[in-house]
């Protein structure tokens, strides 16, 4: 389980180089804001370019074995005869590979169009961790990747660069979360499908009944007693919880393609709303910065050389084996450091 979660983590840095706001960009072929043009006009082994900044064949290999090796280390090279329907394993391997190498290189973009640079101490960083990682692979392996310890540095530059980039960039937004906004509440619940049902439920409420009781005999929601933040049900079943004062029990309103009736059993759970306050200020952090890069991107053309990836096989680096590239990257910019 150790291995599995450092891949876990190692993965997730990078996919949470902006959170869900570069996610929200799409892969290099699909992004909503970037205008792709598939060409065969760039240096034989470039793969792809946003605006000025490259992506060379190099570097998506280091990318895509690693994370191979990664998978083959804990499922087995078995995992890759399986059946994945309209795609193969690898190819899907393939197009996440593409997307996050997109992801963070329209970062390295965005921190170049804002004179975003790297501090001394991160290049200096880059330059031990590209020394220990190229000190890891053999000449058969150099080789096949057609790497040498510059251009390690150089990826290791760019994947700081892109986080960089994000960190400066919402350093200086400065949000406000009102304690309505970030507040959780605290409910009991009824949930039917059919109004006459519901409005029969309300009235033994009415005459006294106990609602967890009718609860647990007759809602067909999942859970009876649940904590609600704001943005996570429907407007219909917001607007009536919100409004409710403890122990204040609503009338049947629809939603959802049925009927509820809420209980409050608490207006305001105090750590939980802190917690959320935290979550809700990232999200509007993200959302701002969302607004930045679509600016910037809007009139980006990237460029993409699609045959050389089409044409790239795994089987060709099977004896190809490592897989410490991201691990190395974690114990030189992870949040121990």
């Amino acid at each position: 389980m150790g291995e599995l979660e450092d891949m876990k983590t190692q993965k997730n840095r990078l996919m949470a180089l902006c959170l869900t706001v570069i996610l929200a960009a799409g892969t290099l072929t699909g992004c909503k804001n970037t205008k792709v043009v598939v060409t065969t006009g760039l240096a034989s082994n470039e793969l792809f370019r946003i605006g000025d900044v490259s992506c060379m064949m190099p570097e998506a290999l280091v990318y895509l074995n690693n994370q191979k090796n990664q998978y083959e280390n804990i499922y087995g090279i078995e995992m890759w005869e399986h059946d994945f329907g309209d795609t193969t394993l690898g190819e899907y391997l393939k197009s996440q590979v593409l997307s996050q190498l997109g992801q963070m290189k329209s970062m390295v973009y965005l921190a170049e169009q804002r004179e975003i640079t790297l501090p001394e101490e991160d290049q200096q960083k880059a330059q031990r961790a590209a020394a220990e990682y190229f000190a890891s692979l053999d000449g058969t392996e150099v080789k096949k990747l057609g790497v040498d310890e510059a251009s390690i540095q150089k990826m290791y530059e760019d994947y700081c660069l892109a986080q960089e980039a994000y960190n400066r960039i919402t350093e200086d937004v400065a949000v406000e979360v009102s304690d309505d906004e970030a507040r959780i509440i605290e409910l009991d619940q009824i949930f039917v499908e059919e109004e006459t049902l519901a409005q029969e439920l309300k009235s033994r409420l009415d005459n006294g009944e106990d609602f967890e009781t009718l609860a647990a005999n007759y809602s067909k929601a999942s859970k009876v007693t649940v904590n609600v933040a704001r943005g996570e049900k429907s407007q219909e079943y917001e607007d009536v919880a919100f409004d409710l004062d403890n122990e204040e029990i609503s009338d049947v309103f629809a939603a959802d393609g049925g009927y509820y009736i809420l209980k409050c059993l608490n207006t305001y759970l105090p750590d939980e709303s802190e917690a959320n306050k935290e979550k809700v200020a990232r999200q509007e952090k993200q959302t701002r910065f969302q607004a930045i890069y679509d600016e910037l991107m809007a009139d980006t053309i990237s460029e993409y050389q699609e045959r050389l990836w089409e044409k790239t096989d795994l089987t060709d680096y099977e004896d190809v084996k490592t897989n410490t590239f991201f691990k190395v990257y974690e114990s030189y910019f992870g949040d121990g450091e």
